[in-house]
């Protein structure tokens, strides 16, 4: 039976079409919708000066204004959630971090029955050195991962 039901959202064409299924998927099962993105904004400190030469005080902007984006890319994803099915519960969450340990963290910790992510379609060559984010989070839970193109 599935009660809970997480989607990660990242502003790209696809999770916006893996939040659309959600919506469906969610409405007819009757549970609950969790819309998650992740900032990775820690990382923007941890460029080096030649890349990006910054000062700290500009560095501190940067991770603001990132963190921004990731609230705005989720606020627009949750007001769309409840226009288009206003009769699912829905709730947002932002965490901060790498993408796929965010995931499973939120997956495992909130018990979700069904996690949904949209697929990137990287390729197998890039795949195989890089490793995409929907390939470490279905390796990693236990419940049913959902890819959407």
């Amino acid at each position: 039976m599935v009660k809970k039901v997480l989607v990660a959202v990242d502003g790209s064409e696809n999770s916006y079409r893996a939040l659309d299924f959600s919506l469906e998927f969610t409405e007819k099962f009757g549970a609950e919708l969790t819309i998650m993105n992740v900032s990775e904004s820690s990382g923007v400190v941890s460029v080096p000066p030649e890349i990006a030469p910054y000062t700290n005080d500009n560095m501190v902007v940067v991770a603001r204004d990132l963190r921004k984006f990731h609230e705005e890319v989720l606020n627009k994803a949750t007001i769309h959630a409840k226009k288009i099915k206003p009769n699912v519960s829905i709730s947002a969450i932002l965490k901060e971090g790498n993408p796929a340990s965010a995931i499973i963290e939120a997956a495992n910790e909130g018990n979700f029955d069904v996690v949904v992510l949209g697929h990137r379609g990287i390729g197998k060559f890039k795949g195989i050195f890089v490793g995409s984010i929907s390939e470490k989070v279905t390796r990693s839970l236990s419940c049913t991962v959902i890819l959407v193109r």
